[in-house]
Parts: structure tokens; sequence; C-alpha cells
């Protein structure tokens, strides 16, 4: 018999039979620290976890809402087109990124968030529709064409009051 199979066989007589020492100890305890629920409302088994149930602010959040979005460069002047990469996944836009019109739609289900915006760009001006590009820059997103079409956009984001109770 090799070392390995006799550490696995005193393992199987020793350790398994014993595998219930191995789970922790509940809290609170003589010899365990407090509970964590004591002093932290997020553990206690009582605490809601309904977002408008912990705060009922949250119930004006939701809803659909409807914004004009002001969108500034690094150094504060407003966000001027530039030109599209298709490898970059829309990461650079060809339209009028100085304000768009967006639609957010903010729902809340108990714990769950789910936020869904769609974000609106006018077509760009002709200023930078004149402009030549080398690939593979391009002044348009698929088959529309410069300063005629416009570009929409959508994001989803997801969120929940807490992770530990579910």
């Amino acid at each position: 018999m090799n070392l390995l199979s006799l550490l696995a066989t005193i393992a199987a007589f020793v350790v398994l039979p014993n595998a219930h020492a191995l789970k922790p100890s509940k809290c609170g305890l003589l010899l365990t620290q407090p509970c964590l629920s004591t002093t932290d409302k997020r553990y206690d088994a009582n605490f809601p976890n309904s977002f408008v149930m912990q705060n009922p602010s949250w119930k004006q959040y939701e809803g659909l809402w409807k914004v004009t979005a002001t969108n500034f460069e690094g150094d504060g002047i407003p966000a001027q087109p530039q030109p599209h990469v298709p490898a970059l996944n829309y990461q650079l836009l060809p339209y009028t990124r100085s304000e768009a019109v967006a639609f957010y739609n903010h729902t809340l289900d108990g714990s769950r968030m789910m936020t869904y915006g769609y974000y609106f760009y006018r077509p760009a001006p002709s200023s930078f529709c004149n402009q030549t590009f080398e690939p593979p820059f391009q002044n348009v997103i698929g088959s529309g064409f410069c300063g005629v079409n416009g570009f929409v956009s959508g994001k989803a984001h997801y969120g929940t009051t807490t992770n530990e109770k579910e």
C-alpha cells in the first residue's frame, strides 16, 4: 500500500465520521462571538428585504422618466461626435452627443431593482459629416446616413438590497 492510499484510508476512518466537527459553530454562544444580527440589521432575519419597506422614498424612484441628458468632455466642453470604430462596440458615437433625450424605466420588485434606459441621439452636424475618415473610422453606424439618421442605444441595470438572504 503506498503512502497516498494509506492517508486516504486514515482520512476515511478518522475525518469523515467527525465531519460535523468541521461545521461552523453557532453564533452567540459562550465560546463564540455575538451574532452579527445583534449589531447589524443587514443580518437580522426579520429586517425587510424590500426597497420600499426599508425606505419609502424609493417609491418616488419608480416609473417611467424622460430626461434630457447633457454630456460634456473631460475639459468641460460639450461632447462632440466621434468617428465610429466597429471593433470598439459603440464606445465612440458619430452623433450629436452634447444633448440626448433619454427614457428610464425604474422597476422595484421587493428586493430587486431593474433599470432600463434608452438614449436617443440626434444626427451629427454637417461639419462632422463633411470630414473624410480613413478606415476603420466611420461617420455613421451601420447603413444610416451621416447628418440624416440619429441613433438609439439602450442600457439595463440590475440591483438588489441584499445577496445574503435569497
